[in-house]
């Protein structure tokens, strides 16, 4: 995989994630909107080769690239799926770290597919 592919994966990702969260009623908000989404996917799902460039080498997959990575932001998206914001500004924030989230799990997800996969740390 490559950036561009990544951050295709991760905007597509969240952009259905979210069309799912807004047919629940209790979920729907204005900072749902697909464009943010896919950015905010995006980003996410180019964060992984930010914190561990490809550049540092063939094996730059180590721990921000790893499965307890996966296991510790797919939880942390869980949680913040799970959470009930009361102001304004606190359910944006909670559309970011979803949508961020989800677009670093796709990442990780889509190199676990390859040869190389994903380290376990």
């Amino acid at each position: 995989m490559n950036g561009p592919a990544h951050k295709a994966i991760g905007a597509a990702a969240c952009v259905a994630a979210f069309a799912v969260i807004d047919k629940q009623p209790s979920q729907q908000s204005a900072a749902h909107h697909p464009i943010l989404v896919a950015l905010l996917g995006a980003w996410g799902g180019s964060l992984p080769d930010k914190l561990e460039p490809a550049s540092i080498g063939p094996h730059h997959r180590k721990f921000f690239h790893s499965l307890v990575s996966l296991g510790a932001v797919g939880y942390g998206v869980y949680q913040a799926y799970k959470w009930e914001p009361q102001t304004e500004w606190e359910k944006l924030l909670r559309v970011v770290l979803i949508a961020v989230g989800l677009g670093y799990l796709s990442h990780l997800i889509a190199d676990f597919t390859t040869p190389k996969g994903l380290p376990i740390i």
